[in-house]
C-alpha cells in the first residue's frame, strides 16, 4: 500500500472545494474588521487621545466591545481559512510561478493574522509593537541583521509604492468579479481608491521607519504601526493628515468587506 502523500492532490481538494472556498471568503471580511479598527484609532491620536493604534491594540480594543470575544473567534476562523485556501493555491502545480508566489505570501499574511486573532481570543495577547523592537534589536546585533532590516524596509516601500499605484490606476477591480448593481461598484471603486492609497503611505512610512531604526543603531524607531503613525503624527499638519489616513482605512476595510463578496478567489 502505497502510503506517500501527494501535495498537489490535497492542495486540489482545499482550492477547488466550494464550501472551503466561500468559507474563506470571511477572512477578507476579518481583515476588513481589522483595517476599520486601526483607522478609528488613527481618528483617536489624531484628535489628542491615546490609543495603541496597531494590530495589537485593535485586537484589544476589539475583545473589549460587547460580544468582542465572540468577533475574534470568527475573525480568526476567516483569516486562517483563507491562509490556508492561499496556501493550497500556492501547491497547485498548473498555476503560474508568479501567482503561486502572491499566494504564498497571502498565505503568509492571513495565518499571521488568524493566529494573532486567536491568540487575543483564548486570552494571550501579544505586543506587536514590542515584538517589532525586539525583532529589530535582535537583526542589529549583526551586520547580516542590519542588512536584513534595510531590506525590510526597502521591500516595504516597493509595496507602499505598489499600494498606491493600485488605488490610484484602479488595478483592484482585477482582483473582483462586477456587481450587476451600479451603487455598489461605485461603492467598491470609491473606498479602492481611497483605502489602497491610505494603506501605502501607512507601509511607507513603516519602511522608512525600519531602515532610519537601522541606521541609528536604535531599535525603539522600529515600533510597528503604532509608531508609523504616531511618526506621521509628529510633523506639520500631522493632525491632519492622521484623520485622512483613519478615514482611508476605514476606506479600505469597507473594500475588503465588498471583496469578501466580489474577490473571483483565483
Amino acid at each position: 500500500m502505497n502510503s506517500s502523500v501527494d501535495p498537489a492532490g490535497a492542495a486540489r481538494q482545499v482550492a477547488k472545494n466550494p464550501w472551503f472556498e466561500r468559507a474563506a471568503r470571511l477572512g477578507y471580511a476579518a481583515n476588513g474588521v481589522l483595517h476599520a479598527t486601526l483607522g478609528i484609532l488613527a481618528a483617536v491620536i489624531a484628535t489628542g487621545g491615546k490609543a495603541e493604534a496597531d494590530q495589537s491594540g485593535a485586537m484589544r480594543t476589539l475583545a473589549d466591545q460587547p460580544f468582542g470575544m465572540v468577533l475574534l473567534w470568527v475573525c480568526a476562523i476567516g483569516a486562517l481559512l483563507l491562509g490556508l485556501w492561499s496556501l493550497a493555491q500556492a501547491f497547485l502545480p498548473e498555476n503560474k510561478v508568479r501567482e503561486r508566489i502572491k499566494h504564498a505570501a497571502t498565505s503568509v499574511s492571513f495565518l499571521a493574522v488568524g493566529f494573532t486573532f486567536g491568540r487575543f481570543a483564548v486570552g494571550k495577547p501579544s505586543d506587536s509593537g514590542k515584538t517589532a523592537t525586539s525583532f529589530s534589536g535582535e537583526m542589529m546585533k549583526s551586520g547580516l541583521g542590519r542588512t536584513l532590516l534595510i531590506a525590510i524596509g526597502i521591500g516595504l516601500l516597493v509595496m507602499a509604492g505598489y499600494y498606491i499605484y493600485k488605488g490610484v490606476t484602479r488595478r483592484f477591480l482585477k482582483d473582483l468579479s462586477g456587481s450587476r448593481h451600479s451603487e455598489v461598484s461605485r461603492a467598491i471603486k470609491t473606498s479602492g481608491m481611497i483605502g489602497y492609497p491610505a494603506k501605502g503611505v501607512v507601509l511607507g512610512t513603516l519602511g522608512v521607519l525600519f531602515i532610519v531604526a537601522t541606521v541609528q543603531g536604535d531599535p525603539k524607531e522600529a515600533n510597528g504601526i503604532d509608531g508609523a503613525l504616531k511618526t506621521i503624527q509628529d510633523q506639520p499638519f500631522g493632525p491632519v493628515a492622521l484623520i485622512a489616513i483613519g478615514v482611508g482605512l476605514v476606506c479600505y476595510a469597507i473594500y475588503l468587506v465588498f471583496r469578501a463578496r466580489y474577490d473571483q478567489m483565483d
